[in-house]
């Protein structure tokens, strides 16, 4: 898998062996240089022989800190980030005075002063420094936008000048996040003095002079119960409003003020550092970033990762992860990784994952496998930490009984041997001349081989491409077996009930051309495995809506050996009106009765978009709809859905609810259900906004 690259280049050409020979290594890439931010790191004052110090530094203090926390490890996506490696004569950097006066000079690679003095940003460049610097960087990353400066320095302190910041060795990761916010975002400096504004509107987001809430540059963060001007914060980190103090250079010098200039929160990280970004501020970042940060909502998955029994949800987006975890009504941010994590190496586009509970500690864990991306396919085990994902196993090209991993292997996740680990079936019908199926079993920390059944399965004859396989619990044994269906690739249509003993899969029985009550079966049949009786074995509701003059719904019981027609909807379901070509269903026990419904969802047949929820009493489904609005939630063509309980409690399964840049959060209440959250373009869980955003 890709390692990091190193560009080795000496800054003369004439002169092979230099003390001033310098590096550049890409520490992430997210995509082309035009696409993304691209920030250089460079060291001042480090000699050869505290390169590696450096380097620990730089992965410390940027990856790990400015990068792995607050905002920026939510939009690291957004930047690849350099490396510059550059020996200087001597250690540390030009000291001066209050007045600027040199009263240590240092031979440094780029000729930074420090002089520890605020009114003076703590460090400054010497004559030099700019022309220094340019010429190194120009030849090693040209295509900068950002430049992140470390000096040798054990003082304090942290400056921005322009399109770079320079902070020493000294301070903490959060003193360079601070910096970042006035790098990427422009952000102004919230420190507060006794000095009374006089001047104009700042043209920084987060300072005004404005305390009227009509007009208000942060009116959408302002909850109207909370009065302004402010005095009184309950959560700086979430809560926004109108609080008296702010830095600002409009006399000439840089002042803190007490009076006539306000700021969003009482102690944001541009007032203290380790507080969190406040929403204005966050809210600014992240629109900085938005164009070059390939964040969407459309590879997401749902499970209860944390073991709290609600629902929350993982984000894939190009060389990133994230978890986000639910409070009952919303998700918060928890986790995030971008580029690589150990043994699974880099995120990349073409991941795709897979929820389980491979080691029964409650928590759901994630399958990861990835054709795609790679000169060989891999599939990983991520377990799930309560607050992340690290990589347990990988499988390089080739998994346990296997051979090689082909681009039409299909994975299902089954806990097949009843131990409440979730196991892995494997199917191809595709890649070779006859179709196989394999049986993986989890022991909490690897895969092994347990069955593998090669072109025919019991009762089934040859396997073929079109293959459709359904895990279900047939037979109410807590092992998870088979439903198998085809009505492509033979004269007439096969459905068969496959059952596991753990170790083998047996045939039970197999429908050829009909099903009971249904007559034959099509091509676009449609098959959704519930238990909508409640008594433990998984049933089927199966689907037409183009195959035959009117579209019909129907529930088949699993009678542990067989099935059984229930009831038959022909045309429409009541509650639901007609049943329609484009109806779309999700399972969810959607009252906590312990039986299978059914969310329904149409956007293409009517004027409108509806959304329904059907109710099973075990032998009928009745039910009711939503249309066009939820809420503050649109309806549109474009959404898709995820049925999760989020809210936990009672066991109702609720929707999450998505397109490309919005997410919502839609409650079961029963016979309908209710929008708790909607999120644009971002997830975050600051406390107020006015649209019901965040």
């Amino acid at each position: 898998m890709k390692k990091l690259i190193a560009l080795f280049i000496l800054t003369n050409a004439l002169c092979l062996v230099s003390v001033e020979a310098q590096t550049v290594t890409e520490l992430l890439r997210s995509g082309s240089n035009g696409s993304k931010r691209n920030l250089v790191i460079i060291g001042d004052g480090f000699q050869a022989g505290q390169q590696n110090n450096y380097n620990t530094f730089v992965d410390t203090f940027v990856m790990q800190g400015v990068f792995n926390e607050g905002l920026f490890d939510e939009d690291a996506n957004a930047f690849n980030i350099y490396r510059v490696n550059v020996n200087s004569t001597d250690s540390g950097v030009t000291q001066v005075d209050n007045n600027g006066a040199v009263t240590t000079a240092r031979n440094t690679a780029l000729g930074y002063r420090f002089s520890g003095v605020w009114n003076r940003c703590w460090m400054e460049l010497g004559p030099n420094t700019q022309t220094l610097t340019d010429n190194i960087l120009n030849n090693l990353v040209p295509q900068r936008d950002f430049v992140f400066v470390i000096l040798n320095q054990t003082g304090t302190g942290g400056c921005r000048r322009g399109n770079t910041l320079a902070v020493t060795n000294g301070v903490g990761w959060a003193v360079g996040a601070h910096e970042m916010g006035h790098l990427i975002g422009d952000l102004g400096d919230e420190y507060t003095g006794t000095a009374n504004y006089t001047f104009g509107e700042p043209g920084r987001v987060n300072l005004t002079i404005n305390t009227n809430r009509a007009t208000l540059k942060w009116r959408n963060f302002v909850d109207p119960a909370t009065a302004l001007p402010t005095t009184t914060a309950t959560d700086t980190s979430q809560e926004a409003g109108l609080f008296a103090g702010g830095m600002s250079a409009a006399s000439g010098a840089n002042v803190r003020y007490g009076l006539g200039l306000f700021r969003p929160v009482s102690n944001c990280r541009m007032n203290g550092n380790t507080p969190a970004y406040c929403p204005v501020c966050y809210n600014q970042l992240q629109e900085s970033l938005d164009q070059f940060h390939d964040y969407t909502f459309n590879e997401a998955y749902t499970g209860d990762f944390n073991g709290d029994g609600r629902h929350d949800l993982v984000l894939h987006n190009s060389n990133s992860l994230a978890l986000y975890t639910s409070n009952g009504s919303r998700l918060v941010p928890a986790w995030i990784a971008t580029g690589e994590i150990p043994l699974w190496d880099d995120f990349m586009p073409g991941d795709k994952f897979f929820v389980g509970d491979f080691n029964k500690d409650g928590k759901d864990d994630l399958f990861v496998v990835n054709f795609s991306d790679w000169a060989m396919p891999y599939f990983a085990l991520l377990r799930s930490t309560g607050s992340g994902f690290e990589c347990i196993r990988r499988f390089d090209r080739e998994l346990p009984g296997w051979d090689d991993m082909k681009p039409n292997d299909q994975f299902f996740v089954a806990d097949f041997d009843g131990d409440e680990r979730d196991d892995i079936y494997v199917f191809n019908g595709r890649d070779w001349s006859v179709g196989y199926l394999e049986m993986l079993r989890s022991n909490g920390n690897d895969l092994t081989f347990v069955r593998r059944f090669d072109d025919t399965l019991p009762g089934w004859d040859s396997m073929k491409r079109n293959d459709q396989f359904y895990v279900a619990d047939i037979n109410d044994d807590h092992r998870e077996e088979l439903y198998v269906f085809n009505a492509r690739d033979w004269s007439v249509g096969y459905l068969e009930m496959l059952s596991s003993t753990g170790s083998n899969l047996s045939f039970v029985r197999r429908y050829d051309e009909e099903l009971p009550g249904w007559d034959d079966m099509k091509p676009n049949d449609q098959f959704f495995v519930a238990d909508f009786d409640g008594n433990g074995a998984d049933d089927l509701y199966v689907f037409n809506g183009r195959d035959w003059s009117m579209e019909y719904l129907e529930m088949l019981r699993s009678n542990n050996s067989s099935l059984s027609n229930v009831r038959r909807f022909d045309d429409n379901v009541p509650g639901w009106d007609g049943l329609a070509p484009n109806d779309k269903f999700f399972v969810a026990d959607i009252n906590g009765d312990k039986r299978g419904d059914l969310y329904a969802y149409n956007a293409n047949d009517w004027v409108t978009e509806y959304l329904g929820v059907l109710q099973s009493n075990g032998t009928n489904l009745s039910g009711g709809w939503q249309d066009d609005w939820i809420n503050s939630w649109n309806l549109g063509r474009n959404d898709k859905f995820l049925v999760a309980n989020f809210n936990g409690g009672a066991g109702w399964d609720d929707l999450f609810v998505r397109n490309s840049d919005w997410f919502g959060a839609l409650q079961s209440y029963n016979t309908s259900v209710g929008l708790t959250a909607i999120d644009p373009k971002w997830i975050h869980n600051h406390r107020y906004h006015s649209l019901g955003w965040w």
